[in-house]
């Protein structure tokens, strides 16, 4: 029975492995050759759970949408000050794994997003 957990180990690890470096493809090809856009920010709650950064933009095909920054982090307050930039894939503008938003004129990181649906959105303007 020790082997078949060895085994099982070693299939998360491989498949934690594979996620990591689609992600890190994904986010090269973005820097590399995504679009870019300007966005608005504000806060998004959502339940009970901390407020998190949702940012509103307008991509190449000319529809609106509302994506919230996943990682909430003790600076969120700092980067509600700046501006929002999103950066995205003209062809995969749907899929959230293809979208990158930064803070900031010339953005140094990028966080992953999620989309939400805009008719549900509740934000507090800033």
């Amino acid at each position: 029975m020790g082997w078949l957990f060895a085994v099982g180990v070693i299939f998360v690890a491989l498949l934690w492995t594979a996620t990591r470096l689609r992600r890190r493809s994904i986010r090269a090809l973005l820097l590399t050759t995504g679009a870019q856009t300007r966005a608005t920010s504000s806060l998004y709650h959502r339940g009970r759970r901390s407020p998190r950064i949702a940012v509103r933009y307008t991509d190449s095909s000319g529809i609106e949408r509302t994506a919230v920054k996943v990682l909430v982090s003790a600076g969120d307050s700092e980067l509600l000050k700046k501006k929002a930039v999103v950066l995205y894939h003209p062809k995969r503008s749907g899929r959230s794994d293809y979208v990158l938003v930064g803070f900031g004129k010339q953005p140094q990181r990028w966080f992953p997003v999620e989309f939400v649906d805009n008719s549900r959105h509740e934000t507090d303007r800033r």
